[in-house]
């Protein structure tokens, strides 16, 4: 019989998984459940275990990978589940030796085929495995727990310790590069260079002379030998990005490198071997262009050893299987990018509620790297530190309309206004009814003073000229 050791500080989670183990594996498995880390430590030296499933945020002076490291020199194998996943956590749980990791809330029957395999292994394995050395940790600014980028994570940690070709898909701005750049830095190629390349953007000559360099003479403007960039990134990685966008001949020389770990300058005739890992990404679905001869299929092999699905932002949320909540990542996205621009300006921007609510129901067509476009762009065109709806460029504007969403109308120009130059109003008039505008709109009576430029106590004299003062309100 498989003993397996549940961790959590829930115990409505314990009581759920000792349920789902042991009645729904088609194993004989006896459970035992821990609530507190140090309940746990006690089981695991008291008694054998062949699994342990424990969440890593435990909320106590130890948490799950402090159960890891205690439990991996037992021969025990360990899954941490985590509703708040990231890449380190990811790297870290892999380099402590964790079978796998899985996020909150999981998905029965991919948790229980988890469950199975460990329990598999553990059968299978002759004693306790010795915790391998791993490349410490880099600080990523990867983004998001949902499970799709949880997949990524968890792929990208399993690479720790390969040097085998990469293929990363995904639309254009979902973070390809981003997840090239932590597979450089997670692995033993990292104190080496990373160099990117965008094929699309360039001609095919100028690709070529780039990447494999070029020798003088070889094409007009060519005045001097010069090394390419496989030459330059020796010992590290190269990315290729939108290596779809690629001519079938170039094809054939990247393939040539790739097979004799060599290349040969354009117009020479001498080959230099290297070292370079490859990372390739693409745009478009690479499988599909091979069908249509667009692309090389003994390319498409090489380089799809391991192949990452990047997801697009409208795809990476969760759903709760008993609440049917769902938690998308878009929030803590976005959050990212005002901290980025308000440590960068100085200034602390922050989204309006409602601001907040019609942005998490847009659809992002452009991905991650449109949102960072869109927040500079309200941060620096906002009327003022918090950003509102106001502040929506139009294109977002028409998108949110066409669902249904309730947008405030656009201020009226002010010479439509004016409809009768007879009788125009004054200039204390017209401060009135702006600064009506404002109590309508913002009840702090400190940041009405901040964007009339104004101190409280003058704030509250001209309130009080103009009729606008509450009754008994305290100018302080």
């Amino acid at each position: 019989m498989a003993r397996v050791l549940v961790v959590d500080d829930s115990q409505e989670t314990c009581d759920l998984l000792e349920l789902l183990l042991g009645d729904g594996l088609g194993l004989e498995v006896e459970v035992v459940k821990a609530t507190r880390p140090d309940d746990a430590l006690r089981l695991l030296a008291a008694s054998h275990f062949d699994l342990m499933l424990s969440d890593i945020n435990l909320e106590a002076s130890k948490d799950g990978l402090d159960l890891l490291r205690a439990a991996k020199p037992l021969g025990v194998e360990t899954i941490l589940l985590t509703g708040f996943g990231t890449l380190e956590k990811a790297l870290e749980a892999v380099r402590e030796g964790a079978f796998d990791f899985i996020s909150k809330p999981w998905n029965n029957e991919e948790l229980k085929s988890l469950v199975k395999r460990a329990l598999l292994v553990q059968s299978n394995k002759g004693g306790p495995k010795e915790p391998g050395k791993a490349p410490a940790l880099n600080q990523s600014v990867m983004i998001g727990s949902s499970p799709r980028m949880m997949e990524v994570y968890r792929t990208i940690a399993s690479l720790q310790n390969s040097r085998t070709t990469v293929l990363i898909i995904g639309e254009s701005g979902t973070g390809k590069e981003l997840v090239a750049q932590n597979i450089h830095m997670s692995s033993d190629r990292k104190a080496c260079p990373f160099v990117a390349i965008n094929c699309g953007a360039l001609t095919e000559g100028l690709l070529e002379s780039e990447l494999f360099g070029h020798v003088k003479g070889s094409f007009t403007g060519a005045i001097s030998d010069k090394k390419g960039l496989f030459e330059e990134a020796s010992g590290g990685t190269i990315f290729l990005d939108e290596i779809g966008e690629t001519s079938l001949a170039f094809q054939v020389r990247l393939l040539r490198v790739l097979q004799e770990q060599e290349v040969r300058r354009v117009g020479g005739s001498k080959t230099v071997k290297v070292d370079v890992r490859i990372i390739a990404a693409s745009n478009r679905d690479l499988a599909q262009m091979v069908k249509a001869g667009k692309f090389r299929e003994d390319l498409y092999y090489r380089l799809c050893v391991v192949e990452i699905r990047v997801p697009p932002v409208r795809e990476r949320y969760s759903r709760d299987a008993n609440t049917g909540k769902v938690t998308s990542d878009i929030p803590a996205l976005m959050d990212h990018f005002l901290e980025e621009y308000s440590r960068k300006d100085g200034h602390a921007y922050r989204l309006r509620a409602d601001a907040r609510q019609l942005l998490e129901n847009y659809s992002w067509p452009g991905n991650v790297r449109e949102m960072g476009n869109i927040i500079e762009h309200l941060t620096q065109l906002s009327r003022g530190r918090e950003i509102t709806p106001d502040d929506f460029p139009e294109k977002i504007r028409e998108e949110l309309r066409s669902k249904g969403s309730v947008l405030p109308e656009a201020p009226t120009p002010l010479l439509e206004l004016i409809r009768d130059w007879d009788h125009l109003p004054t200039l204390e008039e017209l401060e009135r009814r702006y600064i009506q505008v404002l109590l309508k709109h913002e009840q702090r009576k400190s940041r009405i003073a901040d964007i009339l430029g104004k101190d409280r106590t003058t704030l509250y004299r001209k309130l009080k000229d103009l009729g606008l003062a509450e009754a008994n309100e305290d100018p302080t």
